[in-house]
């Protein structure tokens, strides 16, 4: 790994930390296989019993319980390789700035708790499929067994655990390697430090004899946020307090189930379907060039305006939005295909990404999205509401956006100067290739509005659609194809670890009771609806200077939606306003996901032009999420129809 390293010690960890990888290439290429295949045969299934039912009147027997026993291959298969590329989701603002004797033993302290608290999940889930294979458990249409498949994504979560050492090896090696006292004092802190957490899990007396429940439950959220910000992956965090908080506030054994139970509960709900689904339809749209031919017919109509490029390459977002739910496709995709035009044509580069990084943010809004897949399952409103309800704001989003791009262009030309008039013939010649794209929102959303699909089957009728239609017009090759599984299913682990161990967090943050009171304590202050919306307001803009969108919904929805339905707050309404205040935080600097991403692209652009370009479309956030104050039918209107 490293030539001229004369540590011994470092030279004998690295050489581990090789070893293990090794052990896991073969292992992890497996599990991609298996969760590839189970994928494809979760859509099929899913767009087959859409298809039987509505033409057919017949119903393909089971299909829900196959989905969700596939589900559980399909979201857990890429978890270890995932950790293997560290790209587990974690917080490393604080790393970045620390000096590198502090760094690399926090890499390794961190690594060593994630490492505890996955073989922990591992062991819990092979010991219930033991205890399923013991009693005989089996689904209840076709009675399949149900331990094989959480058997394997026990040894996924196993696997997982390997990565980990072998990246725990290398940090160590890092810490060795430096030969300075300072990091070996910090690494033995955290090597306590673990030891401690450890052993309050499954020893919690000598803590319970001395705190009050309240404070114990304070203790381990203020811990949790703490683990976070000193770069332990979020995931990691989530669970080592939630086990620990739970054991501290009932017994270790009642932890051990909960982590146990919920864990799997998650994985084999088969309404995560939905986030392996989008998730490849979106790449496959991508892929097949789709959205280049959105841009090109967004640009026909609007690029001859002031501003008119920025503005089409936000349209064409905003139509990429209702096939794709995160935001970092919309930065790849539109980044690539419209920041060399807009450089041709002599746009301030500053407004060039920084329309890009926040058109890019309509995604959320637009359904399908993953951030309203998060909170619905967090707060078990319904998914299908969230998307239709995230419609008018997307497009209102939109208009502000580019409203806001014209404005600028036309008091400063040079900002952003006027593409070439584009005739009527071209318009419609470039609008007719866009086909695709609108026959998949109307199957999707179409279909959810209409009521004849839920949002499982309007995904897997969605990816199917897409690719038959990306097959049909020789758009799509065998390795872009293969690429947006093996894409896919990293994604779908990366986000569902996270979102396995926020249900456990939750059900730690129901136990204390501590939003309970809170709630009370707000409802006791007699505070207006308007202050309490300003108060959750502020608080999202500050945790966006430091957390990206997805952990900041997982951790903060279960103490605020309490707060939120005591004050009478309309749950579905509540979910726009907060998925627009978390989506401001992928371009907040100093975290800011998507202006890190759209710098990838625009390399000779620095990082901090492109968030000064980002500061003024704060105004377009605020203002939307002004009028959804003032407004609440913007959100509510199109659901109060379903």
């Amino acid at each position: 790994m490293v030539d001229s390293v004369a540590n011994p010690v470092a030279l004998t960890l690295f050489r581990l930390a090789d070893v293990l990888r090794a052990a896991v290439t073969w292992p992890g290429r497996v599990s991609i296989y298996i969760g590839a295949t189970a994928m494809i045969f979760m859509a099929a299934i899913t767009a087959t019993d859409v298809v039987m039912r509505n033409l057919f009147s017949i119903v393909v027997p089971g299909g829900l319980e196959i989905t969700g026993l596939m589900t559980i291959l399909a979201t857990l298969c890429a978890v270890a390789v995932v950790e293997i590329e560290r790209s587990h989701i974690q917080v490393d603002l604080i790393l970045r700035i620390m000096p590198e004797w502090v760094r690399h033993p926090t890499l390794a302290g961190g690594l060593m708790l994630s490492l505890m608290i996955i073989s922990v999940t591992a062991l819990q889930m092979l010991f219930q499929a033991d205890y399923l294979q013991d009693n005989g458990i089996v689904t209840g249409v076709h009675e399949i067994p149900t331990w094989p498949f959480v058997a394997v994504g026990g040894l996924f979560v196993l696997l997982m655990g390997v990565a980990l050492l072998s990246n725990l090896s290398e940090s160590v090696g890092r810490v060795f390697e430096m030969r300075d006292g300072r990091a070996l004092v910090v690494l033995a802190i955290w090597t306590a430090l673990v030891a401690f957490i450890t052993y309050a899990c499954f020893r919690p007396e000598f803590l319970q004899n001395w705190l009050s429940r309240d404070v114990l439950a304070i203790f381990c959220i203020i811990l949790c946020f703490v683990l976070i910000f000193l770069g332990v992956h979020v995931a990691a965090s989530m669970a080592v307090t939630s086990l620990m908080g739970i054991s501290l506030l009932i017994m270790p054994t009642a932890s051990l189930t909960t982590l146990r139970t919920t864990a799997i509960s998650v994985v084999s709900d088969q309404t995560w379907s939905v986030v392996p689904l989008f998730t490849w339809m979106g790449l496959i749209v991508v892929a097949s060039g789709f959205a280049q031919e959105l841009y090109k017919a967004a640009y026909r109509w609007i690029g001859h305006m002031p501003g008119g490029l920025a503005s089409a390459s936000t349209v064409a977002c905003a139509g990429l939005s209702s096939i794709v739910g995160d935001t970092l496709s919309g930065v790849y995709s539109m980044g690539s295909i419209a920041l060399p035009q807009m450089k041709s044509y002599g746009y301030d580069m500053k407004l060039a990404t920084a329309s890009i990084a926040c058109a890019a943010t309509i995604g959320v809004m637009i359904p399908p999205s993953l951030a309203f897949i998060v909170y619905g399952m967090v707060t078990e409103v319904s998914i299908g509401k969230l998307f239709i309800a995230g419609l008018l704001p997307g497009i209102l989003f939109t208009v502000i956006l580019i409203s806001l791009i014209t404005v600028r262009a036309m008091l400063n030309p040079s900002l952003a100067p006027r593409g070439e008039v584009s005739t009527w013939k071209e318009r419609f010649e470039a609008s007719r290739s866009t086909w695709p794209i609108i026959l998949l929102m109307l199957m999707v959303l179409g279909g959810i509005y209409s009521g004849l699909v839920t949002p499982n089957e309007a995904a897997g009728l969605g990816v199917t659609g897409a690719i038959m239609i990306a097959l049909f017009m020789r758009r799509l090759t065998v390795d872009a194809f293969w690429h947006s599984i093996t894409q896919t299913l990293r994604l779908t682990s990366g986000i569902i670890i996270i979102f396995m161990f926020a249900t456990v967090f939750s059900r730690f943050i129901a136990i204390s009771g501590l939003t309970q009171q809170l709630a009370g304590l707000v409802v006791d202050l007699n505070l207006g609806k308007y202050q309490i919306v300003a108060a959750i307001v502020i608080f999202y803009l500050v945790i966006g200077m430091f957390m990206n969108a997805l952990p900041a919904l997982v951790l903060t929805v279960p103490l605020f939606f309490p707060i939120a339905m005591s004050a009478g707050f309309d749950p579905v309404w509540f979910g726009v306003l907060v998925v627009i205040m978390v989506e401001l935080g992928v371009v907040t600097p100093p975290i800011g996901v998507n202006v890190f991403a759209i710098s990838a692209i625009a390399k000779d652009v620095p990082m901090y032009d492109i968030f000064r370009g980002v500061l003024p479309f704060w105004l377009a956030y605020m203002m939307l999420a002004a009028l959804i104050v003032l407004f609440p039918q913007i959100a509510l209107f199109l659901p109060s129809l379903m």
